[in-house]
């Protein structure tokens, strides 16, 4: 596995001084600048504001010239962390570079969008984050200003990684789009060959009592039993979520193929939520599941998957297949094949190869069990029969197959493990798509903002302080605003609920941190401007989402006077003209001149230079100025109008024609 970093100077408040950058430039995100003579080469480190602080990922970049008693930090995060105030200490530290990490693409864009985007981006390579468990939040990688999610991160053998992690010239980049912005088709395969009957799997049902001793027979089940819970799981997890609609179909193969699902040969629509029929007749399915003392022919199962997609898939929707197996001794068509191996006389990596360069098919390989799982059970038997020795080579987990397949259908996902492995992948699976975008992008990292040799010059100390006064001032100035801001945003939640019984917006803790983020230029403002429309527009009660609707139709018609008007109107117009690039080359005269007076509304011209910092956050000031005035209307609006006239109640003789017709609630308008 891959580390990167290495011993080098402990960076405090005790001892060095801390000066701000913002704008574009080498300081950025979560990139520091420090000085070359206290650190030779680029390094991964945490950052820890002071006693009992979570600790943060950070990438040290030095730069000659530098001050040794200075480190320049991008003032979003400064500000963030408070460090002008807080005692902190910035540490070098190792991080694993990962071999794969699957992106969530951000709501604002496009699938095919947010894949060019990060192919394009020249500043991913070298990236630090910490992800998993003890992150305590998610992991968000910021690419040309949009936030996209870290949903997964594995070594070279397809294992969960977690920790300081970095992304590196050879990680396999892939994004991930939910299944509301696309279809997906998917055939499982599951492999019922011999060796799917080894007990070597933990069983996580047992109690804790009796997993004290972990690997006997009590506490395993066989791959086969595992691989049946996890595709229980799965349905039980779709269950309980409605609208999530996936063509499916499951192929048990070892030296043959039979398709159990759905029960005619072909693929079937399952439609989640409680009562799906197809969903219950899936679950009979899998029960038919079982290995038998065969071999294994994968060829003839992605010959079967691939005809399965091809007739009965549904055209423009990604085609997927998912192969589930524990192995097989593979080689190349020219050499030796030995043990439990791949049967059939074509090659299954070149005819993977064909199917996905010919039919657009992707591949998924979940690989039940690893060495270490086999190992442990393997010598568990030996102690109960001393005269086993090496154990048969049909039986030993190999997943060479499987990784080689995956790479050659396009690299999207490979997973090998126990039943949390398959558990965690089951209950995601056709919760949306995953597109391959390949190595990062190779690029130069920009200059640092700020000239080093001003900050050594003899009037350096005073150079430094103003450029942190000004820093800190402006973002105390702009914390402000935003706290008044998100309390208005709470007493509207507040309001709404006591008048109307439910709250205007769909809170989400994840977001509304974002909305401190201080743009400085384009990229902060896009970021921001996302974050914005997410939080007021998307998550605002289907009611006032729908602006085409007849305002009678609302609950409180008033509140459409807030909602609909032209301030939001503003946000929603700039998020689609500097979100949507691919729309660019159809934009209109008019539309650019609308947009142009918008921006000459709040910053005093039509248009703000890339790098025209004050222009930015002018332009983020008033737009949000004007989501202010939204909520401050809203919330006026929910404590003054008029109650709505309850409905007549209907007299008993009068029953049968209230039923006939419909009653008509009558709202009374404020003036």
């Amino acid at each position: 596995m891959t580390l990167l970093g290495r011993g080098g100077s402990i960076f405090g408040a005790w001892d060095t001084r801390l000066v701000t950058a913002a704008g574009p430039g080498l300081v950025d995100g979560n990139r520091l600048a420090v000085p070359a003579e206290r650190l030779a080469s680029d390094t991964p480190a945490r950052l820890v504001a002071g006693a009992g602080a979570r600790a943060v990922a950070v990438r040290l970049v030095p730069v000659p010239g530098l001050p040794a008693d200075v480190v320049v930090a991008p003032e979003a995060l400064a500000g963030e962390l408070r460090l002008a105030t807080a005692d902190w200490q910035l540490a070098p530290a190792t991080a694993t570079v990962a071999a794969a990490v699957e992106l969530e693409s951000p709501e604002a864009l496009s699938l095919d969008s947010a894949v060019l985007a990060v192919q394009r981006s020249p500043l991913l390579s070298g990236h630090v984050f910490q992800y998993g468990a003890d992150a305590g939040q998610d992991a968000w990688i910021d690419v040309d200003g949009l936030p996209y999610r870290v949903r997964s991160a594995t070594d070279p053998e397809g294992r969960p990684v977690d920790g300081l992690l970095a992304l590196g010239p050879t990680t396999r980049l892939s994004v991930f789009a939910p299944s509301g912005r696309s279809g997906v088709d998917v055939v499982v395969l599951a492999d019922c060959s011999g060796s799917m009957g080894v007990n070597d799997i933990p069983d996580r049902r047992e109690s804790a009592h009796r997993i004290t001793s972990l690997w006997s027979s009590a506490s395993t089940i066989t791959r086969m039993e595992a691989l049946k819970l996890a595709l229980r799981a799965m349905i039980d997890a779709r269950a309980g979520v409605d609208g999530l609609v996936t063509r499916f179909a499951l192929v048990r193969f070892d030296l043959s193929t039979r398709t159990l699902f759905p029960d005619r040969d072909g693929m079937a629509e399952v439609t989640t939520g409680p009562g799906d029929r197809a969903l219950e007749q899936l679950r009979g399915a899998v029960t038919l599941l079982k290995h038998d003392n065969q071999g294994t022919d994968i060829g003839r199962a992605l010959h079967k998957a691939a005809e399965l997609l091809h007739r009965h898939g549904v055209p423009g929707n990604e085609r997927l297949i998912v192969l589930v197996s524990d192995g097989a001794h593979w080689a190349p068509m020219s050499e030796e094949r030995s043990g439990e191996s791949v049967a059939g006389t074509e090659d299954p990596v070149s005819l993977m190869e064909d199917l996905h360069a010919g039919l657009g098919i992707r591949l998924h390989a979940v690989g039940i069990s690893d060495p270490g799982l086999f190992g442990r059970w393997w010598e568990q038997l030996r102690r109960k029969d001393p005269t086993l020795r090496e154990p048969p080579e049909n039986l030993v987990p190999n997943h060479e197959l499987l990784g080689r397949l995956v790479e050659v259908a396009g690299g999207d996902r490979h997973r090998i493990g126990g039943m949390d492995v398959l558990d965690e992948y089951f209950r995601e699976l056709g919760s949306g798509i995953v597109r391959v975008v390949g190595r990062p992008a190779a690029g130069r990292l920009p200059a640092l903002q700020l000239d080093p040799a001003v900050l050594a010059a003899p009037d350096g100390a005073a150079a430094r302080a103003q450029a942190r006064v000004v820093g800190s001032e402006q973002r105390r100035r702009w914390e402000h605003e935003v706290e008044e801001l998100l309390r208005m945003y709470a007493e509207v939640c507040s309001a709404s609920a006591t008048r109307l019984g439910y709250p205007l917006f769909r809170t989400s803790v994840a977001d509304i941190p974002r909305l401190h983020l201080l743009a400085t230029g384009h990229a902060e403002f896009t970021a921001w401007l996302a974050v914005a429309y997410k939080v007021f527009d998307e998550r605002l009660h289907e009611q006032l989402r729908s602006r085409r609707r007849d305002r009678t139709e609302l609950d409180l018609p008033e509140l459409a006077d807030a909602f609909w008007g032209v301030r939001l109107g503003e946000v929603h117009g700039l998020r689609n003209f500097f979100l949507h690039d691919a729309e660019a080359r159809r934009r209109t005269p008019e539309q650019n001149r609308e947009v142009g007076e918008v921006i000459l509304k709040h910053t005093g011209k039509y248009a703000v230079a890339e790098d025209d910092a004050e222009g930015w956050h002018r332009l983020q000031l008033g737009l949000l100025g004007n989501l202010a005035g939204v909520l401050a209307d809203a919330y006026r609006i929910l404590v003054t109008a008029p109650p709505v006239e309850p409905a007549p109640l209907v007299p008993p003789a009068d029953a049968a024609a209230a039923t006939a017709a419909p009653v008509v609630r009558v709202v009374q308008l404020s003036d």
